[in-house]
């Protein structure tokens, strides 16, 4: 709605046409001045109706924006707004996606000749996994969303997108007694075994383990504060915050653990008595042999060596989280607890996320119920 101001007697009208790329307001204004003889009422009527008018030709000029092309969006997104709202790692792999798979189709393609349609089209020919798509859906919705709110474009064309349809598959954990095993299979030392057994423990994030500074453990109240993510952007690694506001927490220390954490402690004192000075990273938990941040990659490839030709093939490292939470929601633990133990950002992801598990439980329940009034 253009806005409308008395000056003697003509009328200042203001149209406001969105942001630009700098974010500074785009605004137009114009002077109308009613012929001599109305009255002022009419002379309101006439300038409402220029003001109307006005705008409508403001806005028509405006669409010429549609006319940009996909691959100065992305420019603009990646230059303007991701390195203000988004975090490093984030910014690296959007950037990834959008130059391997969306700049060779979209690229050279005008805003204003985007639609559900094409975009449907799109995902069903691509041939990638539907996790993917909808990854690279995800990229689009705010590439788009990004477009409307600096005025580039009226709506997003990532409404009503019809993306391939996900098959529901059911998440592998491990039970009580193959998490045992697995606890005898990495019962001697080893930094590798010593994480496993925090990633099983603790529920962590791999990420968030390698992240873990000896200043994050107390062991006098036995507790971890999660407040950092090892993040890998090209080869070059830093710590980042989590990947939630809520992924900050505390976790609890058992007995067990802290003996396994200060076994480890003793173990890396030695190795930096041995290295020296040159030993970079002392203040963290995990490192490479030189002291070094602990690649993710790395620590993945020694996993999967280790559980080689084993009953545990199949699985990842995040597969010690989803056996952690497995485990607490099984013994009865409360959804609240558990969601804030993993760092989710609300009790209705780990519901989501576990609601194979909470079925069975559930089923457990009616069972006990039922064999009660036998």
């Amino acid at each position: 709605m253009p806005t409308i101001q008395k000056r003697g007697n003509s009328f200042k009208i203001i149209v406001s046409l969105g942001y630009d790329s700098n974010g500074k307001q785009i605004r137009k204004t114009t002077t109308f001045k009613p012929p001599e003889g109305v009255t002022p009422k009419k002379a309101e009527k006439l300038a409402h109706a220029f003001a109307m008018e006005f705008e409508k030709d403001c806005q028509g000029r405006t669409e010429l924006k549609e006319n940009m092309r996909f691959s100065d969006l992305c420019d603009w997104y990646f230059d303007h707004y991701a390195p203000n709202k988004l975090k490093p790692c984030t910014i690296y792999t959007y950037k990834g996606q959008v130059d391997k798979h969306l700049l060779p189709e979209f690229g050279n393609r005008k805003l204003k000749d985007f639609s559900p349609a094409l975009l449907t089209k799109f995902f069903s020919e691509l041939e990638l996994n539907p996790s993917t798509c909808k990854k690279l859906y995800t990229i689009l919705e705010s590439l788009f969303t990004r477009a409307v709110e600096q005025g580039f474009i009226k709506e997003t064309p990532c409404r009503n997108v019809i993306l391939p349809k996900q098959d529901k598959v059911k998440r592998q954990s491990l039970t009580t007694e193959q998490a045992k095993e697995l606890l005898q299979m990495v019962e001697s030392y080893s930094q590798l075994n010593t994480i496993i057994k925090v990633l099983l423990f603790t529920g962590m994030r791999s990420g968030e383990a390698l992240g873990l500074q000896w200043e994050d453990i107390d062991f006098n109240r036995h507790l971890i504060h999660v407040v950092h993510s090892l993040a890998d952007v090209g080869g070059k690694h830093f710590l980042q915050e989590p990947k939630t506001k809520t992924s900050i927490r505390y976790i609890g220390m058992s007995q067990v653990l802290e003996s396994i954490i200060l076994e480890h402690k003793a173990e890396q004192e030695k190795a930096i008595e041995i290295v020296g000075e040159t030993f970079q990273y002392p203040n963290m938990v995990f490192t490479s042999t030189t002291g070094n941040y602990l690649d993710r990659a790395s620590l993945l490839t020694q996993f999967k060596r280790l559980i080689k030709d084993t009953d545990f093939s199949w699985a990842s490292l995040h597969t010690l989280r989803h056996a952690n939470a497995t485990l607490l929601i099984n013994n009865g633990v409360d959804l609240k607890i558990v969601s804030e133990h993993l760092g989710h950002s609300g009790v209705g992801v780990t519901a989501d996320t576990y609601a194979d598990v909470l079925a069975d439980t559930k089923q457990k329940v009616a069972d006990l119920i039922a064999l009660e009034l036998e």
